[in-house]
Formats: C-alpha cells, structure tokens, sequence
C-alpha cells in the first residue's frame, strides 16, 4: 500500500511539473473571476480620513496645457527612444549569453519547457514561454528583438499615463533616466533576461495601482491582480517585492485607521481590497513553489552564483547608486514618519519599501549580475522623482541645486555604465559572427573530414553556447546527428576541462573532447571571455600560426582604458577584465617546417580579415 501512495504521488508530480502552464492557466482564471466579484468600488471613507489626518497621497498637481517647451521635450523623447531602439537591433544575432536556449528550441521548431527546475532550485515557469509562440511568426534575431522592443513601447507609454500629475517636461528626463539605468538596458537589449518581462508587468502593475487609487474602476483592480500573477512566475525574488509593498500598506492603513477608529482588520481588508488581494495571488505562488521545489529540494544554483557578501556590496555600489540613494531618502522619509509625524504617500513610499526588500534579498542571497536589480531601479527613479518633484513644489537655490546635481550625477554614472555594456555585447556577437565567417571561409582549405577546434582557456559552459551558435549557423558539430547542417568538414570541440562522459554540460548534448594541448593540425582559439594574458597568448604564437584575429576599437590590453573602469557592468567579470577582454584570435597548431609553409599563405588570411575588423566598431 506504501508502495502505490509513493507511486501516485511520483506520478502526480509528474503530471504537475509538465503540465504546469494548464494549472497556471487555471489559477489565472480564478484570479480573474474573484477580481471580477470583488473589485467594485470599496467606500472613500478610509482615503478620506486619510486626507483629513494629514497623509499625503502623493499626487502633486502640476498639469498644465502643453506648451512649446513639452512639444520640444516630446519630440527629444521620441528621437531618444529612436535612438535606443535602433541600438537594440544593431547587430543582433543569437551569439548573446544563453542564447543556446533560444537556438536549441525555438529557432529549431522545438517548445522550450517552464523552468521548473528542483535540482537546481529554480522555479519561473513563464521563463522564455514567449518564445514558443514567436517561433511561429519569425526566425530572425530583428523579429525576436521585435517583441522586447514592443515591451518596451507599451512599458514606456504606461510610465507617461503613471506620472500623469506632472508637466510633460517633468516626465521626459524621468523616461530618459529610467531606461538608462544599466540594469534596464540589459534587460532589454539580451533577449534570455527574464527581468524584462518583470519590469513590463511592473510598469502594468503601476498603471493599474495608479488608475485604481484615482477611478476605483474595477478594469484596474483585475489588471492589477493579473499583471502580478504574470509578474510572479518570471522571477522568484518578485514574490518578496509583491509581499513587502502589500504588507507595508496594510501595515500604514493599520496604523492609521486605529487612530480613526477602525476596528477590525475585516474592515480594513473591505477597504484595500487590492492589496490583500495581491497578497493571495502572491500566496498562491507560494503553495505552488512549495508544492513544485520541496520533493527535491536544492540550491546549487544559488551556491553556483554566490559571491562573498563584500564583492556584492562593493559590486553594486559601483554599479548601481539609485538603490542606495533609494535607500537613504526611505529612511530619512520613515524617521520624520514616526518622530516628527512627517507624512507618507501610502503608495509610493509601499512600493519603495518593496523595493528595498527586494535588493536585501539579492543581498542576503549574495546575487550579483548587472541587470538583477532592474524591478528596483525602476521604482526607485519613480520614487525619487516623486519626492524630488515634491520637495520642489517650495523651492529654493539650494533644494535645486541638490536635485539638480543628484539627479545630473545619476544620468551620467547611469549612462556611462550603459554604454560600457552595448559596447561589450555588441562587440561580443559581432566577434563571434566573425568567427563563424572565418571558419566558413576556412572549410575550403580544409583537406580531411573534420577540423580540431582547441580552446586552452574556455570552460565547459562557453564550449556548449558556441558549440550551438555554430550548429544555429549551420555547422557540423562531432558527436551529432543533425541533417539540418551544411556539408563541411566536422567541428571537434576540444578543451582541457575534464569533461564528463564527453559533453560539455550534462544537460546539452554537445560534446567536448579533453586534451591537455592541441595536436598537430588543430586549430587554437582564444575566445574574447577566456581568462587569458597577451603573453598567454603570446606565448600559443612561438609554436602556431596566426591564421585570424579581431579586437575591439582602441581597447586592447591597456590598463588604464576608461570603459575598462567600468567592468562592474560586465557579464564577464565584476572584479575585473583580463588582457584579452574583447579580443578573438586563431592558431594552426604545426611542426617548425610546416609553419614556414603555411606562413605565406596565413598572412594572407590575416590581411584578407583586416578589413573586417572594423565591423565591430559603435
């Protein structure tokens, strides 16, 4: 009897793990039926007590018709956001950082399954779903990029209705510093980052909450509970930022309504409603979480990613000042709160404190990537431009002048860091397209079946991403069957990794060979993320002719080269950038007299791909 319980359980598990998008689904439409039952509008005599006890709510009226200076402010805002759209596109291939999860499945007519993974404790299930269904449409990199730049359109038109009390000429610089923020071009420029999808349901959410606090209308109080449904299953930690606002508004209702006589929390979850709602659908996805990771738990995905807590801090603070100073003016805003009797926007200032809980999560998880923190960048702009604009409303030479020049060193670090990272990722694709084209061109030249590929310094993982860009370009790869390939000579990845049972990662079925070092014949490749020196690289050159290399504009090996400065926005590296940063170079491993023969006929390689190198110039 034992037996069979575990058995159907097993099964049942099974069952919820592959179907899971079907109980999603279902879940979907009970949030929408509940929200559809409950979402009438609630009485105003919480929000006017409120009001009468001096909370503020935030909206500071600043409308006005539009002038010539808001036609100029939107014709800049047009011309910028033209700008970054285009960059979006430029030079796009799937040769991006994971990639290999779009050319192995939706570029190959196969559905990429919901990342419900308990051996290595993850659990987004929406994670990469959009793609299953784009595969139907297009098959180019400008067609994928087409669907994160209609993200972007419609997150950016959310953000114009969400500061709606300010002039138009307010709202400009604001947009301009939110999709600046490093961690917002990331997410928008690679394709596999699931903080886009958080942000776009994020800015859904702060439509709804803003529509919602102004009409009651139950349209917003449905889009609100739906967007965070979505929002939840994109990215674990979002559960923390949903949890943390609700409770936090609750928590200042509480406290307000006793003072008004309130007595009961039924009362108060009659009166925000929303909110204890947003914390069911949050409940929700916890049950399911639980139900999903508990029969195998794990973290290793977790202690795969770990740095020490210092690296973290010093990490983000180089990288990211919105979140401290997010941080800094929250707390100066709750002191004045409760020892001055200052007042609080009960939605905004929830969000922020959602917010902050949700950066002390990645820091108590010790989490750092650049693009991790983009739900809270953009809170905390709309937040600081919220109290910025307030704090304003009496100005004075020096109010201004600390806005001004907060706001001004924000805009440059923010801009400063963003273009370190197009310059690294648009780079980094255009040296691996020229790498596909070199091996192309080199096939003719090739005599036997299959052609060595040693790479002395990648790992494991860098091995299995260009091994499925190759395969994606039409290449053969050793140790596949795929018909889909050009005729050529086969691909032998080889690399000093002990690789287990011959495969690169135990869960793609490329296969990488060990080897201590290149045979006679193979080719020697120092890709641009290996951890390399010039005088390693050097020092592959005594005994192999140099048949291609390519580096980045001006960059080189230099030290002291200001966008190396910038390496903590780096998906290579936040301690640092080796020598061979952006920099791609191929040996033909040969005896002495060999490498004589062949030198004539390798210089006119190299000269033949000098012109090249330009192509991944910005």
């Amino acid at each position: 009897m034992a037996r069979f319980i575990y058995q159907l359980l097993k099964h049942s598990y099974h069952i919820f793990t592959s179907h899971f998008l079907l109980v999603w689904l279902l879940f979907l439409g009970l949030i929408v039926v509940c929200a559809f039952l409950l979402g009438s509008r609630p009485p105003d005599s919480l929000s006017s007590g409120l009001s009468e006890r001096g909370v503020s709510d935030g909206r500071v009226r600043l409308r006005s018709r539009l002038s010539l200076t808001d036609g100029i402010s939107a014709i800049a805002l047009l011309l910028f956001v033209s700008f970054y759209i285009v960059l979006i596109f430029y030079k796009e291939d799937f040769a991006a950082y994971d990639d290999d999860q779009l050319t192995d499945f939706s570029l190959r007519g196969r559905n990429f399954g919901p990342p419900v993974w308990p051996s290595v404790g993850r659990f987004f299930p929406l994670g990469h779903q959009e793609f299953n269904l784009l595969r139907f449409f297009t098959k180019s990199p400008a067609g994928y990029h087409s669907f994160a730049v209609a993200q972007l359109i419609i997150l950016l038109l959310a953000l114009v209705v969400v500061l709606g009390g300010y002039k138009f000429v307010c709202r400009v610089p604001i947009l301009i510093a939110v999709t600046l923020a490093p961690s917002f071009v990331l997410s928008f420029a690679s394709l596999i980052c699931p903080d886009r999808n958080v942000l776009f349901w994020l800015a859904i959410i702060l439509l709804c909450l803003y529509g919602y606090s102004e009409t009651k209308a139950r349209i917003y109080f449905i889009g609100c509970l739906v967007a965070t449904h979505f929002a939840l299953y994109y990215k674990e930690t979002v559960v923390v930022f949903v949890v943390a606002y609700a409770g936090a508004e609750l928590l200042l209702q509480s406290y307000l309504g006793r003072r008004t006589g309130y007595r009961s929390w039924q009362e108060l979850a009659r009166e925000n409603s929303l909110q204890v709602g947003m914390l069911a659908v949050s409940g929700i996805y916890v049950v399911l979480f639980l139900v999903a990771m508990l029969p195998h738990p794990s973290y290793s995905y977790i202690t795969m990613k770990r740095v020490a807590l210092s690296s973290v801090i010093l990490g983000y603070l180089q990288l990211n000042w919105l979140v401290f100073i997010l941080i800094l003016v929250l707390i100066l805003r709750l002191g004045s709160f409760v020892f001055c009797e200052g007042q609080l926007d009960q939605m905004w200032d929830s969000l922020a404190l959602g917010a902050s809980a949700y950066f002390f999560c990645l820091i108590a998880l010790r989490l750092y990537m650049p693009y991790y923190t983009a739900p809270v960048d953009l809170i905390a702009l709309l937040y600081l431009a919220r109290v910025s604009l307030s704090w304003l409303l009496k100005p004075t030479k020096l109010r201004v002048s600390v806005v001004t020049a907060v706001f001004v060193c924000v805009l440059l670090h923010n801009a400063a860091y963003s273009a370190f990272s197009i310059i690294e990722s648009k780079n980094f694709i255009a040296i691996k397209s020229q790498f596909a084209g070199f091996l192309r061109s080199n096939a003719p030249r090739v005599s036997s079946s299959t052609v060595e590929l040693f790479f002395p310094y990648a790992d494991g993982y860098r091995l299995m991403e260009l091994s499925a860009y190759l395969r994606y370009k039409g290449f053969r790869l050793a140790g596949q069957k795929d018909t889909n390939s050009e005729a050529g000579p086969g691909l032998v990845v080889e690399g000093r990794e002990a690789f287990a049972n011959n495969r690169c990662v135990d869960y793609r079925d490329y296969a990488c060979i060990h080897r201590d070092s290149a045979r006679d014949g193979a080719l020697i490749i120092v890709l641009p993320d290996d951890k390399a020196s010039i005088a390693e690289v050097e020092e592959i050159g005594k005994n192999s002719v140099l048949l291609f290399s390519t580096e980045t504009w001006g960059v080189r090996s230099r030290p002291g080269c200001w966008l190396r400065l910038l390496h903590a926005a780096s998906f290579f590296s936040e301690r640092g950038l080796t020598e061979h940063w952006l920099r791609l170079h191929v040996f033909l491993k040969s005896h002495a007299s060999a490498s004589r023969e062949a030198e004539p006929e390798a210089s006119r390689i190299v000269r033949s791909t000098t012109s090249a190198r330009g192509l991944n110039r910005l």
